[in-house]
């Protein structure tokens, strides 16, 4: 078999004892029990997710694949060439390959992702269909700006990719400090290009997150078995059921586990306690209008620069820079 040279691999992600003192605080100590959405995404969480992204009633990713297919030229023709790819959040491979393909002469391509697993395979993936480009895979939390700065080239042109409508997990104020993070990576004058779910009816929206044929509900339950393998811990995800629905005054999709009778789990020493029809909130869906995104990336020193839509207008990619600080 024939070796990969073009690929390296950096694993930066080891923090255990803050996943668990965060775990511990949003079960523990808070009104409305919440587990971060970040931990969805072991390996079979990431292969779930890419199943609901097939799904016929799943619009964000087919609606982002529509808008990077019909305007190739546009990216083509406005963002820099000879160009550093950093993809936050990198799951499959199908829109990075779409973005890389429409730029001119792409020089490297850097995912970074927690899922070490899902994120090493498709690098492997994607070193072997771009033979030419460089890829580097970094396993590491986003949070982790020096040691990921580190790893990037400061002289090269960058362009940031965060697709998915993953900002909307973040409520605005986390979201703000998102891009902000991603600002500090990025540097002046860089790009970023982001996906964002556009406000629309919270049938549509409502729909995509309770699918029919049950992936969405095993994804959600998967975060307790993820952290059962993780911690050593005994949830059972048959004692919850899903639950997925707009809040309006908030503007986002909630997703929640309903616990169904009264019980308790033992998690590294502490006895947390569930009555039916007690929730854990575990993702928020955050939906936008273009101006209230304008003025996010506002506030986190970027400036949008195009907004490209679906003929539909359910999805935005924003082309966003970010301004000298």
């Amino acid at each position: 078999m024939k070796s990969i040279e073009n690929i390296s691999y950096h694993n930066i992600y080891n923090s255990i004892k803050n996943d668990t003192s965060e775990i511990l605080n949003g079960l523990l100590n808070k009104q409305q029990k919440q587990i971060s959405s970040k931990f969805f995404y072991d390996e079979t969480g990431s292969i779930l997710f890419d199943k609901i992204t097939k799904l016929k009633d799943y619009y964000p990713t087919q609606k982002e694949i529509e808008i990077l297919d019909d305007n190739r030229k546009e990216f083509y023709d406005y963002l820099p060439s000879d160009s550093s790819v950093i993809e936050f959040g990198s799951g499959s491979n199908e829109k990075i390959k779409r973005l890389l393909k429409s730029l001119k002469k792409p020089v490297e391509y850097i995912p970074i992702d927690i899922s070490k697993d899902f994120l090493f395979k498709n690098a492997l993936h994607s070193a072997k269909y771009f033979p030419n480009l460089k890829v580097k895979a970094i396993c590491a939390d986003f949070n982790q700006i020096k040691s990921i700065k580190k790893l990037t080239d400061s002289s090269k042109k960058k362009i940031g990719f965060f697709p998915g409508s993953t900002i909307g997990n973040y409520c605005p104020s986390d979201a703000k400090k998102l891009l902000k993070s991603f600002s500090n990576i990025l540097g002046p004058d860089n790009f970023l290009i982001v996906g964002v779910d556009l406000k629309k009816d919270k049938t549509i929206i409502e729909k995509a997150y309770n699918d029919s044929e049950g992936v969405t509900e095993l994804f959600n339950k998967n975060i307790l078995n993820g952290l059962n393998k993780k911690f050593n811990t005994s949830f059972d995800s048959d004692n919850f059921n899903h639950k997925a629905f707009f809040n309006n005054e908030k503007s986002r999709l909630e997703m929640h586990l309903v616990s169904n009778k009264d019980h308790s789990v033992n998690f590294i020493n502490n006895h947390i306690t569930f009555k039916t029809g007690e929730t854990i909130h575990t993702e928020n869906s955050y939906k936008y209008s273009i101006e209230n995104f304008k003025k996010l990336a506002g506030t986190a020193q970027m400036e949008i620069k195009k907004v490209l839509k679906d003929k539909k207008s359910f999805f935005g990619i924003f082309f966003l820079k970010v301004v000298s600080f």
